[in-house]
């Protein structure tokens, strides 16, 4: 319990330490409204016209902080990478959650040109619960978002059979049976036409790692392309607080990079082959106010996630297996913009 007191306290520390390569100019916009009940997002602003990560944080689904991922913004801003993070309601109840997310991308696509993006090349990242919630926002009837939405979709340390932990936890109370069922990736799991990557930690929670290899064997029945990666040494919570030396990092910016520009992914099973990425020191960052007029969240799209046909060929570079894990180079920084356009102004 001290373990998991201080574990969010540790993650601000561990980002704040350094950030990664040559750095971009970064503006941020905090607390920007997305919904009519006051739910805010984080705006990490370093390349207009590059890819944006929608990072959905994790922490059972109701104790997640927006505001410890400062940092991982920061380290994204060196590979020209943006950044959204959305803070999803506080209370542990589905699909409430699910449709919090659903809200916060609407409103991103149809808002980001107010805050001077020229893309919204998406690329869904979600951590723990946050992972449940990337996957659940796929493949749920009652999300409208589907693989138009994102370039890729990378999946950390997920928990995916919330039938087992209705059916054997007492902290899962407020879970209805069926409803757990309906709520589990292992079940309602179809084929993602997108590049789809699992990781998780290899001292990482027991129900974490069982439920893991559970859902990837269940993908493979289904014969999704995917890549899997395991961070070694490291266990649920120091994944993140190392993400800038043990890998994880490195396969974010290789999702949003190589996807970006029509390359294929590095296929691996381990990153213990994974290089170090250089250190750089972190650039001074000011925030920056979001503009006083923001157009109401747009109306939710009434439109079913497209479930493909598993005969028919799926619209993505086939994955090259490899007999042995494959060495992932080092992402080179994209070369910076001329000058990233000035916040609007208020009127």
């Amino acid at each position: 319990m001290l373990f998991r007191r201080f574990a969010l306290q540790a993650l601000i520390l561990a980002f704040g330490i350094s950030s990664l390569g040559k750095i971009h100019a970064q503006e941020i916009f905090k607390d920007v409204p997305f919904d009519v009940e006051a739910h805010t997002l984080d705006i990490y602003r370093a390349n207009p016209a590059g890819p944006t990560v929608f990072y959905i944080p994790g922490g059972n689904w109701y104790k997640h902080d927006k505001n410890l991922y400062t940092k991982l913004g920061v380290a994204l801003a060196g590979y020209g990478i943006n950044l959204i993070i959305p803070q999803y309601g506080q209370e542990q109840k589905y699909p409430d959650n699910l449709i919090d997310v659903v809200e916060a991308v609407r409103w991103s696509q149809a808002n980001l040109p107010n805050y001077g993006f020229s893309s919204t090349q998406f690329h869904l990242v979600g951590h723990s619960a946050g992972a449940h919630l990337a996957y659940m926002s796929l493949t749920d009837g009652r999300s409208s978002l589907n693989e138009r939405d994102f370039q890729s979709l990378t999946l950390i340390s997920g928990l995916y059979d919330i039938n087992f932990l209705v059916r054997y936890g007492n902290r899962w109370k407020n879970w209805a049976p069926l409803q757990g069922w309906h709520a589990s990736p292992i079940h309602t799991k179809r084929l993602i036409g997108l590049p789809l990557t699992v990781v998780w930690a290899e001292n990482d929670y027991d129900v974490v790692k069982r439920q893991t290899k559970h859902f990837l064997h269940a993908n493979e029945k289904i014969c999704q392309p995917l890549r899997s990666f395991v961070i070694p040494c490291d266990d649920h919570v120091t994944e993140l607080l190392n993400a800038e030396t043990n890998g994880l990092l490195r396969i974010i910016t290789d999702s949003a990079l190589s996807t970006a520009t029509g390359g294929v992914l590095n296929p691996s099973v381990t990153l213990e082959t994974i290089a170090p990425m250089e250190v750089a020191p972190a650039p001074a960052i000011q925030e920056t106010p979001a503009p006083a007029q923001i157009p109401a969240p747009p109306a939710p799209i009434a439109e079913s996630p497209v479930t493909p046909d598993p005969k028919a060929p799926l619209e993505l570079a086939p994955l090259v297996k490899v007999a042995a894990p494959a060495t992932v180079s080092p992402v080179s920084p994209p070369t910076p913009p001329a000058a990233p356009p000035a916040p609007v102004a208020k009127p």
